[in-house]
């Protein structure tokens, strides 16, 4: 049964850090048209421990990590684990508001950035410095008030903390360390026949649980080089598709149809067109294949276990939800359950279990928790497992939205909403579209004077962009629809 985490779990950062050292790759920065090689990034990597210690990191320190894809992202998550402290993955575009409330909620010490003209991060930081990234880039770094001097929970050396789909106003944070990192790498490469020969284009966050698991962990594990870019462009994949050696494209089912109108002959050099996330349907996988001559695989894993599972070029059918079999290394199971199941259909609640699961989480209370049950972790998603062991994903058992496979916890989105005058409730829920993703609705009610300008301003200046409800999709009303006992009737919002 779920309870509290072993005094004996090893935490231990080693394994990634053994990786790192090892490290004969090298890292490709498009945006900065720069190829740095092992011997500079491993100079690079040294110069930014002695400057890290210098500004006072000591171990057991936690660090808000705010850093896009590049060659930066990699080398401070690796100094940081090699002072022992831990660093706090999220996305670099999380605005300041957002920032300070992980800091408060989870005791974090110091901030780690870059130059952002669109964000004024010494608005929730002291102490602000420019760490030159040996000539390669510059890292802005900072300081958190934590007058209290009072510990949050346990004290943590050298532990990767990744925010998960929790259900509280913060998500928990998954303690991923560096024994299950690595196993989720190697079970990357053993099930796709990775190794020092592939390049793996960097296309999700290396913040979020799918990129830092292909495009940071295996790379590191294998050798593989790795192509990075800050943001997505069709325009820039079509140059690196042309310009380098890429052989592995992680990307999500939201950009596919956009992958189609791109020069389909540079598809052909890949080995792994992946797509994660989110439910790849069987529609943009079969018109892809045959537009493009490429078959998309998709893969399916979550923050708590790693990757789960992996479909081939040739195991066969296209359709929604199909995921494949589990990968090398990783056991999966069908529970039934209330509302979960359905009996002639095999359809139940899926569980994992496997050497790359997290340890645990931390929640905003400081509390650490261990979620398992025999060693099983539930996915929060219904499945039927078919006779050739292929996953088959039935939808989710939880509110959480996914956007095109960055998660949103409603209620978060609802803390930050009721924070702006004139507003009395809202309720935040998933908008499904048309290319069988989903976006983020909210119906608010307030008074008068409160206009969806107000409220998208509101959002954009305390909500990283993928949690923010676009413009059509704010619906201001008298109030929420509720039954007699006081309950939201999802049905009848807008």
């Amino acid at each position: 049964m779920p309870g509290a985490l072993s005094p004996n779990a090893d935490l231990s950062p080693g394994p990634i850090l053994e990786a790192v050292e090892d490290y004969r790759g090298t890292i490709i920065d498009t945006h900065a048209r720069r190829t740095v090689g092992p011997a500079d990034f491993a100079k690079a990597r040294k110069n930014l421990i002695r400057q890290l210690k210098l500004q006072g990191l000591t171990p057991g320190d936690r660090v808000l990590v705010a850093i896009s894809n590049g060659p930066m992202f990699v080398a401070t998550l690796t100094a940081i684990l090699a002072c022992d402290a831990s660093p706090l993955l999220v996305h670099n575009r999380t605005p300041p508001s957002e920032l300070a409330r992980y800091a408060g909620g989870f005791c974090v010490r110091f901030y780690a950035g870059e130059p952002n003209a669109d964000s004024d991060i010494t608005s929730v930081v002291s102490r602000v410095r420019r760490i030159d990234f040996s000539g390669l880039s510059t890292l802005v770094w900072g300081q958190f008030d934590l007058s209290d001097g009072v510990s949050h929970g346990p004290e943590l050396r050298g532990v990767p903390l990744h925010p998960t789909s929790g259900s509280t106003g913060l998500p928990k944070i998954g303690l991923r360390p560096g024994f299950a990192a690595m196993e989720e790498a190697r079970h990357y490469a053993e099930t796709m026949s990775i190794d020092h020969r592939d390049c793996i284009m960097g296309f999700p966050p290396m913040s979020h649980a799918y990129g830092y698991g292909v495009c940071v962990m295996l790379p590191l594990l294998t050798g593989a080089s790795i192509v990075t870019w800050r943001q997505f462009s069709a325009k820039q994949l079509s140059l690196a598709l042309r310009e380098q050696k890429i052989t592995v494209l992680p990307a999500v089912p939201a950009t596919v149809d956009i992958l189609m109108l791109g020069p389909h002959e540079h598809y052909q050099k890949l080995r792994w067109l992946l797509a994660a996330g989110s439910i790849l349907t069987g529609r943009a996988a079969t018109q892809f294949r045959s537009t493009t001559g490429v078959t998309v695989c998709p893969l399916y894993g979550t923050t708590e276990t790693g990757g789960i599972s992996v479909a081939t070029a040739a195991d066969g059918h296209d359709f929604d939800g199909r995921v494949g079999p589990p990968m090398d290394g990783v056991e999966v199971d069908v529970w039934p359950g209330e509302n979960a199941s359905d009996p002639h259909e095999g359809i139940g609640r899926l569980f994992v279990r496997s050497s790359s699961m997290m340890t645990g989480y931390l929640d905003d209370q400081g509390n650490v928790t261990t979620p398992f049950e025999d060693g099983w972790f539930e996915t929060g998603d219904l499945a039927r497992i078919a006779d050739d062991d292929t996953i088959q994903l039935r939808g989710r058992s939880s509110e959480v939205i996914n956007v095109s496979g960055l998660k949103v916890v409603p209620c978060e989105v609802e803390q930050a909403i009721m924070r702006l005058q004139g507003v009395r409730e809202v309720k935040v829920y998933a908008g499904e579209n048309g290319t069988g993703t989903q976006s983020v609705k909210a119906a608010v009610a307030a008074e008068s004077f409160v206009t969806v300008e107000a409220l998208d301003r509101h959002c954009e200046a305390h909500l990283v962009y993928y949690k923010r409800p676009g413009r059509q999709s704010f619906f201001l009303i008298d109030a929420l629809p509720r039954s007699a006992a006081g309950k939201i009737i999802n049905a009848e919002l807008p």
